[in-house]
C-alpha cells in the first residue's frame, strides 16, 4: 500500500514506558521526513509520567481508564469517538491493550493499520492483531518466527527517542553532579519502578566493602522514591536518587555499568550507548523479558541475573568483578556496540512511506 493521502496518523501505544517511548521515537522520526507532513494524535492512558514523555505537538490523548469490565467498555467507546472524530488515514499501534479496539475499528473502516512489537517474544495483544493489520514491524530478528509468514512483516530499527544522544562521559558527571574518579553504577528498574530491584540493591550497597569506590545513579520510580532516598541518606556512597529521569542520555553516558530490567527499550538504549550490563528480567508477563536479555547475554555483552539469585552476596560479588576487570568492561562495550549496529534495518517511519 502506497501512503497516499496519508495527511492524519492516530498513534496507540500501552502506559508503560516499553510502549511509549518507541512510540515517541516514532514520532519523532517522521518529522524529519519531507515526504510526509502529516497530523499525529498520540492516544496512551494517563500515568504519572506519561504526561511528561509525550511532547505536546504530538497531540496526546490520555485516556482515563481502567482492566475492569467497566473500563474496557469505556475504551471501546473512547475508540469509536475519536476514530469518528479524529478520521485518521494511518492507526499505528504500539502495544498494550489500548492498541486492540483502535485497530480492529480502523482495518473494518479501511483504514491503513500497522503495529510495531518491541520485544523478541511478541505480546498478546500483537499476536491477535496482527492477523489484521497490514503491516507488522519487528526489532528483532528471532521475533519474525512467531508471526504467521508473509509478505506484511518487516525487520526495523528500534525507534529510540530522538534526546537519546551520546554525551563526553565528563560532560555527564558535571550535569550530574558526580565524580570523575568513581566507578559509576546505573540502576534502572524501568519507567514502572521495580522494587526488588530496588530493595536488593539496597541491601546489597548497605553491606559493600568497596564503598569508597562507587557511585550510584539510582531510578527506582514513584512509588519507591521516599524509600530509596531515606535508605541512601544512611549509606556512605555518592548518589543520585530519582523516580524517573528525562535527561536519560546523562545517566547513560556517565555509567561504567548498568543493572536493569530488560525491556526492548532498555535493551536497545544501552547497546546504542555501548554499556556493559546485569540484566533482571521481569520474570512475569509471560517472562519476555528473558528472552530479550539472552539477545545479549548469549553474544557475551551483558550478564543474565534471574531476580531471585538477586542475593547481596552476589550482586556484591559481580560488582566487584566489574570493577577491578577494566578489559571486561570494554570487551562487552564492544559487543554491544556490534550488535546495536547489527540491529540497524529500516527505519520505522520509512516502512510507512513505503
Amino acid at each position: 500500500m502506497k501512503p497516499k493521502g496519508i495527511s492524519k496518523i492516530m498513534v496507540l501505544a500501552g502506559e508503560s514506558g516499553g510502549h511509549v517511548f518507541p512510540a515517541v521515537g516514532f514520532c519523532q522520526g517522521l518529522k524529519h521526513k519531507a515526504a510526509l507532513s502529516a497530523e499525529i494524535t498520540f492516544v496512551t492512558t494517563r500515568t504519572q509520567r506519561s504526561g511528561a514523555w509525550i511532547p505536546e505537538e504530538f497531540n496526546p490523548v490520555f485516556l482515563k481508564i481502567n482492566r475492569t469490565i467497566a473500563g474496557l467498555f469505556k475504551l471501546v467507546i473512547h475508540a469509536f469517538y475519536l476514530m469518528w472524530r479524529i478520521q485518521p488515514d494511518v492507526v499505528f499501534g504500539f502495544g498494550g491493550y489500548v492498541t486492540v479496539p483502535f485497530i480492529i475499528l480502523g482495518r473494518l473502516c479501511g483504514k491503513r493499520t500497522l503495529i510495531h512489537e518491541q520485544n523478541v517474544v511478541p505480546g498478546r495483544a500483537n499476536r491477535i492483531l496482527s492477523i489484521f493489520v497490514d503491516r507488522v514491524a519487528v526489532s528483532f530478528e528471532k521475533s519474525l518466527q512467531y508471526f504467521k509468514k508473509g509478505d506484511k512483516v518487516f525487520l526495523v530499527s528500534y525507534p529510540l527517542r530522538e534526546t537519546l544522544k551520546r554525551v563526553e562521559r565528563q560532560e555527564a558527571l558535571r550535569f550530574l553532579g558526580l565524580d570523575s574518579h568513581l566507578f559509576t553504577l546505573l540502576i534502572i528498574g524501568g519507567s514502572q519502578g521495580a522494587r526488588r530491584i530496588n530493595e536488593s540493591m539496597l541491601e546489597a550497597l548497605k553491606g559493600n566493602e568497596r564503598p569508597d569506590l562507587i557511585q550510584v545513579i539510582h531510578l527506582c520510580g514513584e512509588q519507591d522514591l521516599d524509600k530509596t532516598s531515606r535508605a541512601y541518606a544512611e549509606l556512605s556512597i555518592k548518589h543520585r536518587v530519582h523516580a524517573f529521569l528525562n535527561e536519560m542520555h546523562y545517566a547513560y553516558s556517565a555509567a561504567d555499568l548498568v543493572i536493569s530490567r530488560s525491556g526492548a527499550g532498555a535493551i536497545f538504549e544501552i547497546m546504542y550507548f555501548g554499556l556493559p550490563s546485569i540484566l533482571v528480567p521481569y520474570p512475569y508477563a509471560g517472562a519476555h523479558q528473558v528472552e530479550n536479555a539472552k539477545f545479549l547475554a548469549e553474544k557475551g555483552a551483558a550478564l543474565l541475573l534471574e531476580e531471585s539469585s538477586m542475593s547481596a552476596q552476589m550482586i556484591n560479588g559481580l560488582l566487584n568483578i566489574f570493577i577491578d576487570d577494566t578489559m571486561r568492561r570494554k570487551t562487552m562495550s564492544a559487543l554491544t556496540v556490534s550488535l546495536y549496529e547489527s540491529c540497524q534495518n529500516r527505519k520505522l517511519e520509512e516502512l510507512l512511506l513505503s
